[in-house]
C-alpha cells in the first residue's frame, strides 16, 4: 500500500463509528469534482479502514488525498484534514521530493492565476482592470440540447428565467464548470467537448473560469497537468509557420516541455471562439511534416489539434455559437456538446451585487432590473447584465436620476444592440440590420419564432454567420435527421428590430397599413410599443447610423394612430397597451396631449395581473395630467411593488378602485396615509384583511353616496385577521376621521381595553353617523365593556347593530349590556353569542318586560338562527316604537 496508505491509514483511524459512515457516504459526491473513477457503495459499505484506503488508492490514484481531504471537511473533520495535509506535505515529500515538473507547474501556475486573476469589461480604458471574482457569476450549463417544444415555449412567453429555475434543479440536464468533463452515464470520460451559446452569454468567462480555477487548485487537481487557452480571434492573426509547442511555448514561460510531450493525456486545451475562425478545418496536409514540433501554417497546426492528429491523447474544451456549431462538427467528432444557458434569477442578483461594491448602489440596481419584467428576461444574458449596471453606474456618478438613461425598455434594447454590434458584430453591415428586421417582422406576422436554415440562407445569401450576432442556433431531432433552426436571442430583439425596420425600412403607406393592421392583431402591439420607443429624441441618438425616419414624421403617423386605437371597438382590450406605447416615448406634451383627450374622465384597466413596471407606467402618464377623475383597476391583480408605486399618484384621481394582495403593514399604512390627505372627501369603501398570511387589500372610493351602483353598498370600513392591535388603531386614527363611514368592523384581532379606550377617541373627534359597529372574535374581555359603553354614548341614537360576539365577557358585564339596550334608542341588533355567560346570566339579559315599557319589542335568540321575531298583533305594533334581536 506504500507510505500514502500509511498516512491515510493513520488519519482515517480516528474516525469512529457514525463519523466513518458519513465519511463514506461523502465520497461519492466529491469524487466527481475530481473526475475520479467512482467507488461502488457496496464495496465501501462494511469494508474497515485498511480496506477502505486500498479501494482509494486504487480507484481515486493522484487524487487520493484531495478527495480524503475534502471529505473530512464535509463531515466538519477539519483538524483531521489540516493533518492530512501536514503530512502529505512533510512524509511524503520526504519520501518523494519535488522535481523539475512540479515545479514548472506551480510556476506556471502562479502565472495564470495572476493573467486571469484580472478582467476587463467590454469598454474598459487602457490599464483598468476589475477583480475577476467580481465579475464571474456561475452560469447554468446544460447537458443536452431543449428540444423544439421547450425553445419554442420559451421563446413566446419570454419564460427564460422561469425555464431556467427548473433546468436548475434538474441534476440530470445541468453541469457545473467542475463537472464538465465528467463521465457519462456509460462511465465513459468525454475528450472532445464543445460549450456553445450565443453573443454574450458567458463563453469566455466560463473559459477563464476553468483558467483561474484550476491555478488556484481548485478544480481538475490531477487530472490535468497542464491547461492552455487558445484564442481563435487571435490565432487568426498569426502569418508565419509555428508548431503547437511554440504556440504553447511561446506564450508561457518555464516549461517542462519535455514532461508535456511525455503525458499528452494530462493535458487540457481551451479552444475559445471558433465561430471566429477564418480558416477551413478541411486542410490538406499531406506531404507535411508530422508532430507537435512540425512548424505548419497556424490553420494547418489548428486543424491538426481539433482533428486529432496531434495530441491525440490531451482533452479540448471548443467554444463557439450555435451558428458555427455545425461546420465544427462536419470535422471534428464531439463526445459532448454542453449549451451555456446565462443566469438564472438568484445569478443576477449574485452578478449585481458583485458589480457594485455599495450595496445601496446594487439594491438600487436590482430593483429596476426586476421592477422591468422585459428587462428582467433578458438579464439572464451576462452581456445585459452588465449593460444596465454600467448605465445606472455613470448615472450615478454624473449624479443623475438612476434610470435616466435607461428609462424605457426601447432604451435598454437598443443599448444592448449597440453592445452586439460593437463587440460581437463586426461582421454585421447596416444592409445585414435592415434584412434581419424584414425577417423578424415577418416572423411577428406570422407568430413564427423559429426560422429554418433554409430561410436564411436564402435571405442572406449563405453568409448567415454575418446575422450570427443577433441568431441563436438550435438543433433538433425530425424523423431520422438532424435539423437545425435559428431564433432571434431574445422575442424583444426580434420586436425591436421588426420595429427598427417599420421606421426605417417601410414607406409611408406601408408604415400606415401595418399600424392600422395592428388595431385588430395584438401580435403586433409591441412592435407599435418599440415604434413610439424609436420616436424619442434621446433613444434615437443611441441608434448607429440614424437608420430611423425624421422624428416629425414619424411622430405625425403615431399621434394619427393613436387617435383611431382610442375610438376602436377593441379599445377596451389593449388600454395598458396604449398606455405603454405613451411611456416609450416619453414626451411630456405628447402625452399629456393624448391623456387629456381620452383618459381624465375614466381610466378602466381590464389586464388581470399588473406587474411593476406596468404600475410605473400607469403612474407616469397619470401624472402628465392635471386629474383623473375615476381610475378602476378592480380587475387587475396588484401586489405589494405595485401598491408602493401606484400610492404616489392616486392623490391625482378623484376616484379609484382596486384591489391588492400579499401586502406589508407598512404598505397598507402608507396607503391608508394617502387616503387620509386625499383632497376629495369620497365616499369610501375600504377592507383590509388577513387571510392564511396574507394582508390583502380593497378599496372603492365614490364621488357621492348617489353615483354608487349597488344600493346594497354602504360605506364601510373594516380590518379582518390577527393584527398588531397598535396598527389597527393607526388604522383607525388615520381613517375614521376622514370619512363619514355608516359601518366599522374589526374582527379577529387581540384587542385590548387600552386598544378600545384609544378607538373611542379616535370617534370622538369624527363626525360619521355610524350604523354598525363589528367587534367580534377580538378577545374582549369585561375590563373593556365601560370604555365600549361610554365610548359610543354618542351614537346611541344611530348605533343600529351591534356585534361583540365570540369575545370573552361573562356574566360581570351582563348589568352594562343591559344599559346599553335600554339607553341605545336606535339599536335593533345586538349580538352577544359565543361569550362565556351563565345560565343565569343569559336569563338576566333576557329583559323583555324592561324594554317593554321603554316602548321596545326584544326578541332574545339563544343558540339558534338568526330571525326577525315581530308581533302580529297590530296594536302591540302600534306601541312598540323599535324591535330589538338580542343573540346570546
Amino acid at each position: 500500500m506504500g507510505d500514502k496508505g500509511e498516512v491515510l491509514i493513520s488519519i482515517l483511524d480516528e474516525l469512529i463509528g457514525e463519523e466513518l459512515k458519513r465519511f463514506k457516504f461523502s465520497l461519492e459526491s466529491i469524487e466527481k469534482k475530481y473526475s475520479c473513477q467512482h467507488i461502488p457503495r457496496g464495496k465501501l459499505e462494511h469494508a474497515q479502514v485498511t480496506d477502505i484506503v486500498s479501494l482509494l488508492i486504487d480507484h481515486y490514484s493522484d487524487h487520493t488525498i484531495n478527495v480524503v481531504k475534502d471529505a473530512l471537511i464535509h463531515i466538519k473533520k477539519r483538524d483531521l484534514a489540516d493533518q492530512l495535509q501536514e503530512k502529505a506535505e512533510t512524509v511524503l515529500e520526504e519520501i518523494h521530493p519535488k522535481n523539475r515538473t512540479t515545479v514548472c507547474q506551480e510556476s506556471y501556475k502562479k502565472e495564470v492565476k495572476k493573467k486571469y486573476g484580472k478582467t476587463k469589461d467590454y469598454n474598459s480604458l487602457p490599464g483598468e482592470w476589475v477583480d475577476f471574482d467580481k465579475r464571474f457569476t456561475k452560469l447554468l450549463i446544460l447537458k443536452r440540447h431543449p428540444n423544439l417544444q421547450e425553445r419554442e415555449y420559451e421563446l413566446q412567453s419570454m419564460g427564460h428565467l422561469k425555464l431556467r429555475e427548473t433546468y436548475k434543479n434538474d441534476e440530470d440536464l445541468c453541469l457545473q464548470v467542475e463537472d464538465v468533463f465528467a463521465s457519462d452515464e456509460n462511465g465513459e470520460i468525454p475528450s472532445t467537448i464543445a460549450l456553445q451559446g450565443p453573443a454574450g452569454i458567458g463563453k469566455t468567462f466560463t473559459v477563464n473560469k476553468i483558467m483561474f480555477d484550476w491555478a488556484s487548485n481548485n478544480i481538475f487537481q490531477g487530472k490535468f497537468d497542464y491547461v492552455f487557452h487558445f484564442n481563435f480571434r487571435e490565432l487568426n492573426t498569426i502569418s508565419c509557420n509555428v508548431s503547437l509547442i511554440e504556440l504553447i511555448s511561446d506564450r508561457h514561460s518555464n516549461l517542462n516541455l519535455d514532461e508535456i510531450l511525455a503525458r499528452p493525456e494530462k493535458i487540457l486545451f481551451l479552444m475559445d471562439g471558433f465561430d471566429e475562425w477564418k480558416f477551413p478545418l478541411d486542410q490538406d496536409d499531406s506531404g507535411l511534416g508530422k508532430g507537435e514540433c512540425s512548424k505548419q501554417p497556424v490553420a494547418i497546426t489548428v486543424s491538426r489539434l481539433l482533428k486529432r492528429k496531434i495530441f491525440s491523447e490531451s482533452t479540448l474544451l471548443i467554444t463557439t455559437r450555435p451558428a458555427s456549431l455545425g461546420t465544427l462538427e462536419e470535422s471534428v467528432t464531439l463526445q459532448r456538446c454542453a449549451e451555456i444557458l446565462g443566469f438564472s434569477a438568484d445569478e443576477i442578483q449574485e452578478y449585481v451585487f458583485n458589480y457594485f461594491p455599495d450595496k445601496e448602489q446594487a439594491a438600487q440596481a436590482l430593483n429596476y432590473i426586476k421592477e422591468n419584467e422585459s428587462v428582467l428576461t433578458l438579464c439572464f444574458v451576462p452581456v445585459v447584465c452588465w449593460i444596465v449596471c454600467e448605465v445606472i453606474k455613470d448615472s450615478i456618478e454624473r449624479g443623475e436620476e438612476i434610470t435616466r438613461n435607461l428609462k424605457t425598455i426601447t432604451q435598454v434594447f437598443v443599448q444592448f444592440v449597440r453592445i452586439l454590434l460593437k463587440y460581437h458584430g463586426n461582421k454585421c453591415p447596416s444592409d445585414t440590420i435592415h434584412k434581419l428586421g424584414s425577417l423578424a417582422l415577418a416572423g411577428v406576422r406570422k407568430h413564427q419564432f423559429l426560422f429554418q436554415e433554409e430561410e436564411l440562407e436564402k435571405l442572406f445569401s449563405n453568409h448567415i454567420q454575418d446575422a450570427s450576432a443577433f441568431l441563436d442556433k438550435i438543433l433538433f431531432k425530425q424523423n431520422l435527421s438532424c435539423r437545425s433552426a435559428y431564433h432571434f436571442l431574445h422575442l424583444s430583439i426580434q420586436e425591436l428590430l421588426a420595429a427598427m425596420f417599420c421606421v426605417s425600412g417601410m414607406s409611408d403607406e406601408e408604415r400606415n397599413n401595418l399600424l392600422c393592421e395592428a388595431l385588430d392583431n395584438s401580435c403586433f402591439f409591441n412592435v407599435v410599443c418599440f415604434m413610439f420607443g424609436l420616436a424619442n429624441k434621446n433613444t434615437q441618438a443611441l441608434i448607429p447610423d440614424s437608420i430611423v425616419l425624421p422624428i416629425s414624421v414619424l411622430r405625425t403617423q403615431l399621434e394619427n394612430w393613436m387617435n383611431k386605437a382610442m375610438t376602436s371597438s377593441s379599445y377596451d382590450s389593449y388600454v395598458l397597451v396604449l398606455l405603454h406605447c405613451l411611456f416609450e416615448i416619453q414626451d411630456e406634451e405628447f402625452v399629456r396631449k393624448v391623456m387629456e383627450y381620452q383618459y381624465t374622465d375614466h381610466l378602466a384597466l381590464i389586464a388581470g395581473y399588473l406587474n411593476k413596471h406596468d404600475c410605473t407606467v400607469i403612474k407616469y402618464c397619470i401624472e402628465q395630467c392635471g386629474e383623473v377623475r375615476s381610475l378602476d383597476l378592480l380587475l387587475c391583480i396588484l401586489g405589494e411593488e405595485e401598491v408602493k408605486v401606484l400610492v404616489e399618484v392616486l392623490q391625482k384621481c378623484r376616484c379609484f378602485s382596486m384591489e391588492a394582495s400579499n401586502l406589508t403593514n407598512t404598505t397598507v399604512q402608507n396607503f391608508c396615509q394617502m387616503l387620509s390627505t386625499h383632497p376629495d372627501k369620497n365616499c369610501l369603501y375600504l377592507d383590509i384583511a388577513l387571510k392564511k398570511k396574507q394582508l390583502n387589500l380593497f378599496c372603492q372610493t365614490y364621488w357621492h353616496r348617489d353615483l354608487i351602483a349597488d344600493v346594497n353598498v354602504i360605506e364601510s370600513f373594516s380590518i379582518n385577521g390577527d393584527l398588531p392591535e397598535d396598527f389597527v388603531l393607526n388604522i383607525c386614527a388615520l381613517i375614521i376621521p376622514k370619512y363619514n363611514f355608516e359601518k366599522i368592523s374589526l374582527q379577529n384581532s387581540q384587542l385590548s381595553n387600552n386598544f378600545l379606550k384609544g378607538l373611542c377617541g379616535v370617534l370622538e373627534t369624527s363626525t360619521i353617523d355610524l350604523q354598525s359597529l363589528e367587534l367580534n372574535d377580538s378577545h374582549l374581555t369585561d375590563s373593556c365593556v365601560d370604555s365600549l359603553s361610554s365610548g359610543l354614548d354618542e351614537f346611541s341614537s344611530s348605533l343600529v347593530r351591534l356585534d361583540l360576539s365570540n369575545n370573552f365577557f361573562t356574566d360581570s358585564s351582563v348589568a352594562s349590556f343591559i344599559q346599553i339596550m335600554l339607553k341605545y334608542t336606535s339599536l335593533e341588533i345586538f349580538k352577544l353569542e359565543g361569550n362565556q355567560f351563565s345560565l343565569e346570566g343569559k336569563r338576566n339579559l333576557d329583559v323583555k318586560e324592561e324594554m317593554r315599557r321603554c316602548g321596545c319589542r326584544l326578541s332574545v335568540v339563544d343558540d339558534g338562527p338568526v330571525v326577525s321575531v315581530r308581533s302580529s298583533n297590530e296594536e302591540e305594533h302600534q306601541e312598540c316604537k323599535r324591535y330589538l334581536s338580542l343573540y346570546i
